[in-house]
């Protein structure tokens, strides 16, 4: 490679890599702080992994903090995972972040050399490459290597070359970063792609890639090792009695049709977040179905045997299936608790977490057409279509905090959040433009200049405030109502609720005493907490609907209650209301 070709690919990777790092660049500048979206991440792994980094530390304790100390370190399902380091090293927030560059510079990496390798040109690499990178974001720290470097192994595959000790080395990397009961699908899936783009090869390479599923399978086994343990000699999960709802065909086939072109479905709660993947996804599933090209059509295929096995798994027959299989029989000897536990494994795998990879089978779509004349004919579409996703992706997460912040959210009035709310959630985004700039008009002279936002770790986890409340607590247990219980232990405060993937059963009838008249006011609520249970909370949304017990609630070990209500009860003794000027936070004494 010549010194102006080696000077065009740093160019080009710098272009793209500076547009991926918007995603970063952009809130920090306007509002000095990085933006996440918080569900499924600020409230449940993020503070797991900073429970992991304190055990790294020497803290074994911390465990302690977790839903009546009942969490056991093997149930810490990342524990093993060597990027999970950052957290024992660097502080909670630094280390998300650092593990979030990593993983889109892996997906980027990956895809880029996987794409250079089919013989694509440097900027339609650079350019699927970001794509991917940009399609991973909130899933980031579940996701570890496995999907980001999924790329890298199709590559080695299409290289079709004997290992060295450094491709031993990355495989092992990503074996330790995959989940063995939603990644490992990687494997099925490689070998489809792995069939596909090596057609062009006379015979083909099947010891290579057994050797490459072996390796893959055998630092995966490592790595969860401890989730097998607790699977096997642990007193049963909470996921032992998960009831699966089945959805019908109308709504499965609607689904798959929609999810196969990359279309949000307009009822879903992140469908404007969604629409700059429509971008990307959809001119390019619309040329590769008229590209008369049989690698094409194959990729295809096998995104739709994704989305079908989705679709399938969701289907009334494949949950009565799962349904019926429990691995709740304390009679049940060792030999049984293995066969059970890999029927109930093959059962549960996690098919949707296969959706990630999507993007970059579209990656290699758009190279597998990138020579052909639909796509001649139609790139000055295509190709706007494309760097437009990509931008827009950059800011999709950070837009509604921005937006509530330079329209003073805050400061409005409640019925005025009321109506925006409103107009947002029923997708009526005309009349939400209009109220939003009517409101700005007549916002409050009280403007608060300092950027508060739920979709910060700053502004989550609420630091000043809950030290306020640690100081008063200190290491006694506390229950949160309103508020969300993780904010509290990653404040150092031991909790009885939270959001868990894996938590014993005997913890879920226990709670469900505390919560019981709760339940039976919110049917709805009920139904989650008794047939899914992941989230173990008070479900407390309206002031004038407390119904929690706290005299379980004191038997459980609860001492405080931390609230964002105002609560009058005889059973509460007020500490402080409005604690540390806050208007939405109060601390109260269970006297009972």
């Amino acid at each position: 490679m010549n010194h102006s070709s080696v000077k065009e690919k740093i160019n080009i990777n710098f272009i793209f890599l500076f547009i991926l790092s918007l995603y970063y660049l952009i809130p920090y500048f306007f509002v000095g702080q990085l933006i996440v979206s918080p569900h499924d991440t600020l409230d449940g792994p993020v503070v797991y992994n900073h429970i992991i980094g304190k055990i790294y530390r020497g803290d074994h304790q911390s465990i302690n903090l977790l839903i009546g100390g009942e969490i056991k370190w093997y149930f810490l399902r990342a524990i093993f995972q060597p990027l999970t380091l950052l957290y024992g090293l660097f502080d909670s927030e630094t280390a998300f972040w650092l593990n979030h560059i990593v993983i889109k510079l892996t997906c980027y990496i990956c895809l880029f050399k996987l794409c250079r390798k089919l013989n694509s040109s440097l900027f339609n690499s650079a350019l699927i490459a970001s794509l991917f990178a940009a399609s991973i974001d909130t899933w980031t720290h579940l996701s570890g290597l496995s999907i980001p470097a999924f790329p890298y192994l199709v590559y080695l595959l299409v290289k079709n070359k004997n290992l060295n000790l450094k491709h031993y080395f990355f495989i092992a990397l990503i074996g330790l970063h995959t989940d063995l009961f939603g990644h490992v699908l990687i494997i099925p899936i490689l070998f489809l792609v792995f069939l596909v783009l090596c057609s062009q090869y006379q015979n083909y390479n099947f010891k290579l890639f057994f050797k490459i599923a072996f390796i893959l399978l055998f630092f995966i086994f490592l790595s969860n090792s401890h989730l097998i343990y607790a699977q096997l000699f642990s007193e049963p999960f909470h996921r032992t009695e998960i009831i699966h709802e089945a959805t019908d065909f109308n709504s499965n086939f609607i689904y798959l049709i929609l999810s196969f072109f990359g279309i949000p479905e307009i009822n879903k709660p992140n469908f404007f977040q969604s629409l700059p993947f429509t971008l990307y996804i959809l001119p390019i599933v619309i040329i590769s179905l008229f590209s008369k090209n049989k690698t094409t059509y194959l990729l295809l295929l096998i995104v739709f045997f994704i989305f079908f096995m989705i679709a399938l798994k969701n289907s009334e027959f494949a949950v009565s299936i799962r349904n019926n299989v429990s691995l709740h029989n304390p009679d049940m000897d060792l030999f049984g608790k293995i066969t059970h536990g890999i029927v109930w494994m093959i059962l549960t795998l996690h098919w949707w977490y296969m959706a990630y990879l999507i993007p970059a089978i579209y990656g290699l779509l758009f190279i597998s057409t990138s020579n052909l004349e639909i796509l001649k004919k139609t790139k000055y579409l295509v190709y706007p279509l494309l760097i437009l996703s990509l931008i827009t992706s950059q800011v999709r997460i950070s837009i509604i905090p921005l937006g509530k912040h330079f329209i003073s959210f805050d400061n409005l009035e409640v019925d005025q959040k009321k109506q925006l709310r409103e107009s947002f959630y029923n997708k009526k985004y005309t009349l939400l433009i209009k109220n939003s700039f009517l409101f700005k008009k007549n916002e409050s002279k009280n403007y608060d200049k300092n950027f508060k936002s739920r979709y910060t770790f700053k502004g989550f986890y609420d630091y000043e405030n809950y030290k306020y409340i640690k100081s008063i607590v200190l290491d006694s247990r506390t229950i949160s109502i309103g508020l969300d219980p993780m904010a509290a232990v990653m404040n150092n405060m031991k909790v009885l609720d939270g959001y868990h993937n894996i938590y014993p059963l005997s913890y879920k009838y226990k709670f469900r005493r505390i919560i019981e008249e709760q339940l039976n006011h919110y049917p709805e609520y009920k139904e989650y907490y008794d047939g899914w249970g992941q989230r173990i909370y008070t479900f407390v949304f309206d002031p004038e609907v407390i119904k929690i017990n706290f005299r379980e609630a004191k038997l459980l070990g609860a001492e405080y209650v931390i609230s964002k209500y105002q609560i009058s009860s005889q059973e509460l003794l007020a500490i402080c209301e409005k604690c540390n000027d806050s208007p939405e936070l109060f601390l109260y004494k269970i006297k009972i």
